[in-house]
């Protein structure tokens, strides 16, 4: 993410960007009134005015597929097939509706509609069996509305708009803010003002509207879908030709705005809220007050007062609320209740979870807490978190495995790198997932689970476990970072182990992709480089593995991904092994975990790579 995104100039183009979105260029229309002959076939199938005169039609009209309509106010009819490849077809239809102030475009079907008003239909246009879709001027569309982006009490308001996305409703919502708030806020108010100005709404091309008994002061871009939906209110839908935003079977929208691919489905709630690109809201879940991320699922719970980053994850009934996670790609599991944001004071207590946490069946987390330098750490079945900061990485945090005397009785365990050391398929395979499922077209973070910063984060946990030493159990008074937990000596020990082995690792596949691009081994290691990522790599590898030439840590990392792949094996076998023994027929059922697929791909990666390494160290 660079940084120009986020200064007056890189909100400049944002905006115009948007403004592209929501008024596109419209070509000048000829409108012709209409003959006595043309109005005797109008009102000779059913269809009646108030006045004529106020009904115009585009040259070459065909009006014999108008019947029983009902013509209010200034309409304008282009009653001419479309020429737009998949057509809704041959001709134009109005049937059996009411319509009040609207310009329709070519190819538009508009049956058994109770009133449409206010609009301007572009081309290939079906509204059908609606009751009331109506546009009145001074509405937004869904842009201004106040998202509460971390906490209920309004500290970290952020107004919304269409392209609002995740890194800068990150920074507008924290500490720094306050300058760049303001200039969006400029930014902001110039669209709103055009918006509310604007005399008609826009549903554009190839967009369905049917079965929906209220659809109100809304923009409907591109092949979007709106389909057996409760109502759709002051909201504003994003599509193009390949990613329509939908709203369909007994949803309900309000005051929001739906990106791209987006989908509200199957009786959800979503108020105040912006949907990223290709996120869903399913089966009664619900979101308030927030921005979910793209590429996410809510899918029965409640969001509430969250900023959710990319791949957020909550299938089942479970509550997160006032948590700014602009890195996502966690999980929220069933009973979850990340939700202590509530004194009996003020709901102003937040937390603040790292990249992809998982929090586990039935746990409970209490507020304030911050675990945003412990990325890809577990909160595991059942545990009560006390209001913490943890900075371990790749951690477990769960139940004492044994009571450890002489400290509080509230304190859980913690075992740092325990991901990474147990749980590594988990791990790799959730990278692949994040770097080739990825559908949002906007901007967002990187998604490689061993990013620089993640990469930083795990070597100052190293230095703080090494640092330590000489007891049974530590706390947060001997290893600052362990939050209200316990930590053992001998997991104190592992931790250090594990950290040192995947910095290396990661630190050696660097030096393995600067070889592959051409660079030279003799000044590899010892020029300062501009690239960020090689230079923290570089370093890292200049003074930690000093002495070793490239050929010799290539080599190293050959050897370095037989325990990667038999290290992602023996996690994996963890869940063969244990259903095998429960489930009579788990095995007939599961086949063998040789077989799994993630496994074959993984195997794949390590036989290219020492092929890479071959051919690099061979000269």
């Amino acid at each position: 993410m660079t940084d120009d995104l986020f200064d007056a100039g890189g909100l400049k183009e944002l905006f115009e960007e948007a403004s592209s979105e929501l008024f596109p260029p419209m070509k000048p229309k000829t409108w012709d009134p209409l003959s006595a002959s043309q109005i005797e076939l109008l009102e000779k199938n059913g269809n009646r005015s108030g006045d004529w005169s106020n009904v115009r039609i585009a040259p070459g009209s065909e009006l014999f597929t108008v019947e029983d309509c009902r013509f209010d106010g200034e309409v304008r009819l282009a009653l001419i097939p479309s020429s737009i490849a998949g057509a809704t077809g041959p001709h134009p239809l109005l049937r059996d509706s009411i319509l009040e102030n609207m310009e329709v475009g070519p190819g538009c079907r508009i049956v058994s509609v109770g009133l449409l008003s206010g609009f301007l239909l572009e081309s290939d246009v079906t509204v059908e069996n609606c009751g009331r879709v109506t546009y009145a001027t001074g509405t937004a569309c869904g842009c201004g509305i106040r998202l509460e982006l971390g906490v209920e009490t309004g500290e970290r308001t952020v107004r919304s708009f269409t392209l609002l996305h995740t890194a800068l409703a990150d920074i507008l919502s924290k500490g720094c803010r306050s300058e760049l708030l303001g200039v969006y806020g400029e930014f902001l108010n110039r669209l709103m003002a055009r918006l509310t100005a604007r005399p008609r709404g826009l549903i554009r091309n190839g967009s369905l509207l049917r079965g929906t008994s209220l659809i109100e002061n809304c923009f409907i871009g591109p092949f979007c879908r709106i389909e057996n939906a409760t109502a759709v209110r002051n909201s504003s839908l994003l599509g193009d030709s390949a990613r329509g935003s939908s709203v369909t079977d007994g949803a309900l929208v309000r005051d929001s705005i739906l990106q791209w691919g987006a989908l509200v489905d199957s009786l959800a709630i979503v108020g105040n809220s912006v949907v990223g690109e290709h996120s869903t809201v399913e089966k009664h879940g619900k979101l308030n007050s927030s921005f979910l991320g793209p590429d996410s699922v809510l899918g029965e719970g409640e969001i509430t007062a969250c900023l959710a980053g990319p791949f957020t994850a909550a299938h089942h009934q479970s509550l997160l609320i006032a948590a700014r996670w602009p890195e996502g790609r966690g999980n929220v599991a069933y009973g979850a209740n990340v939700g202590s944001n509530h004194t009996s004071r003020m709901p102003d207590q937040e937390i603040r979870p790292g990249e992809g946490m998982f929090f586990g069946l039935g746990c409970s987390v209490k507020f304030p807490s911050d675990f945003s330098n412990a990325p890809y750490s577990i909160i595991a079945t059942g545990v009560t978190a006390l209001p913490q900061r943890v900075e371990m990485p790749f951690s477990l945090i769960c139940e004492p495995f044994a009571k450890a005397e002489g400290y509080p009785s509230a304190f859980n365990q913690i075992v740092p790198a325990w991901v990474l050391s147990e749980n590594l398929f988990a791990v790799l395979r959730n990278r692949a997932k994040y770097l080739t499922r990825g559908r949002a077209k906007i901007r967002i973070a990187s998604s490689d689970v061993f990013g620089t910063g993640i990469l930083k984060m795990m070597q100052a946990a190293h230095e703080k476990l090494t640092a330590a030493g000489g007891r049974e159990y530590y706390t947060e008074a001997h290893i600052p970072g362990l939050g209200k937990n316990v930590l053992t000596e001998e997991h104190r020990q592992k931790a250090i182990e594990s950290y040192t082995f995947h910095l290396t690792f990661r630190a050696l596949m660097k030096l393995l992709e600067r070889m592959d691009a051409g660079e030279l081994p003799e000044t590899l290691l010892t020029d300062v480089s501009d690239d960020p990522d090689w230079e923290y790599a570089r370093t890292f590898i200049h003074k930690g593995l000093t002495g070793n030439s490239v050929p010799e840590l290539l080599t190293r990392l050959n050897g370095m991904w037989d325990r990667v792949l038999e290290d992602a094996l023996r996690s994996r076998a963890k869940d063969y092994d244990r259903g095998g023994r429960i489930i009579p027929d788990y095995k007939d059922m599961h086949g063998s975990v040789e077989d799994d697929p993630f496994l074959s791909e993984l195997r794949s990666e390590r036989d290219s790579i020492s092929g890479r390494i071959t051919g690099l160290t061979s000269h």
